[in-house]
């Protein structure tokens, strides 16, 4: 640990080289130098050949033509002791905590003082460190430092599964530019209608903000989504629909993100409950109002919701209740053909398919990457 202003060294000279530097970190031994640090101005020792040796802006401050260049104590106002302590223990011995209180701080001032392996390690934590549940945090943060991998990594994970994150407390918080790049992504996997609704979340908090042009980036935008669909194939029926169904047989887990339904009715607006059971325990409940612009012929409605994990070997069922009721329109016996996706579809109540009747159209789903985020399991 640093030495507050000791008169005596504290080398330890049967541990490493590096404890002995991070002894010297404010000791007063052979300190050719003060740092008065703060508001208050806390006396902070230092040594030169070190702060030289690290970076060029110490460099020039000590051998330039700067009042600096001669004094014995350095004022330094726009900096908290902790964060130069930090600083100068990464100067001393290499060694750095970086930890989400202080980024911000250090970054700023390591970029002040010319540390570029300090700034790495900067961008380094930031990228190590994206969780799904500090994902919004840090893509709001990253307007200030810029990094474009942070950006690309924030957004691909939003994109992915957009509803968890309209859905976070953070998402109320974030700034005007981080929402605007949100709504303009080129693919997520969520509705128009959807994105409006996370906009009138934020909206909420920010009363005083016109989100006209936030909406025409909705409108506007050319988008698709983050996934593909697994299209359901089968004689068309005319039959009420059941339940549908499934289990992953190949050793793949799957992504899912939402379902195409078939819609044949005159109502204006239609309201879809969808329930989601693996092996019989409920995992996903949701409801769409969804408004039918097609009275003359059968219309696909997209549904999406927050990721599901589909994992090999699972039962999984999949329930519709649509109010007012629908002009049945179904598939019998339905088929997916992927080259890496298999999936067994069979009557949930008799464990065959010969008499199921299906009203899904599609899944919207990818394979699961084996680094991929843990979100919804």
């Amino acid at each position: 640990m640093a030495n507050q202003g000791q008169g005596d060294p504290v080398l330890g000279y049967n541990g490493s080289a590096t404890d002995r530097k991070e002894g010297l970190v404010n000791n007063e031994f052979m300190s050719d130098v003060v740092f008065l640090v703060g508001e208050k101005g806390q006396r902070i020792h230092a040594h030169k050949l070190f702060l030289i040796a690290a970076s060029e802006y110490f460099y020039v401050m000590f051998n330039g033509n700067f009042r600096e260049s001669v004094a014995n104590e350095i004022v330094l106002e726009d900096i908290e002791p902790a964060i130069f302590l930090e600083i100068m223990r990464f100067v001393y011995c290499g060694k750095i905590v970086l930890t989400f209180e202080n980024i911000h701080e250090i970054y700023i001032h390591s970029r002040k003082y010319m540390l570029m392996e300090l700034l790495n390690m900067a961008s380094d934590f930031l990228e190590k460190n994206i969780e799904p549940d500090n994902a919004l945090k840090i893509f709001t943060q990253n307007r200030f430092y810029g990094f474009q991998f942070v950006d690309e990594k924030c957004l691909r994970m939003i994109s992915n599964n957009p509803l968890y994150f309209f859905n976070h407390e953070d998402f109320a918080t974030i700034d005007r530019e981080s929402l605007s790049l949100i709504l303009g992504s080129k693919k997520i996997n969520c509705t128009d209608d959807q994105l409006l609704g996370a906009m009138d979340i934020w909206e909420k908090t920010h009363e005083k903000e016109s989100v006209d042009e936030l909406r025409a980036v909705i409108k506007n935008a050319k988008r698709s989504y983050d996934c593909y669909k697994l299209r359901m194939f089968g004689p068309s029926s005319s039959s009420e629909p059941s339940d549908f169904g499934f289990s992953i047989t190949s050793e793949t887990t799957v992504n899912m993100y939402g379902i195409g339904v078939y819609i044949k009715s005159c109502a204006a607006v239609i309201s879809v409950e969808l329930k989601i059971w693996e092996n019989d325990i409920e995992i996903g409940c949701d409801l769409f109002e969804y408004e039918n612009e097609n009275f003359l012929t059968v219309d696909v409605a997209n549904l999406f919701f927050e990721q599901i994990v589909l994992k090999p070997h699972h039962r999984y069922r999949i329930s519709l209740n649509i109010t007012p009721a629908v002009e049945p329109f179904t598939i019998q016996n339905p088929k997916m053909h992927h080259d890496r996706i298999k999936m067994s579809i069979a009557n949930v109540v008799y464990g065959r398919c010969d008499s199921m009747f299906c009203a899904i159209a599609h899944l919207h789903c990818k394979e699961r990457q084996h680094k991929a985020i843990k979100q919804n399991t």
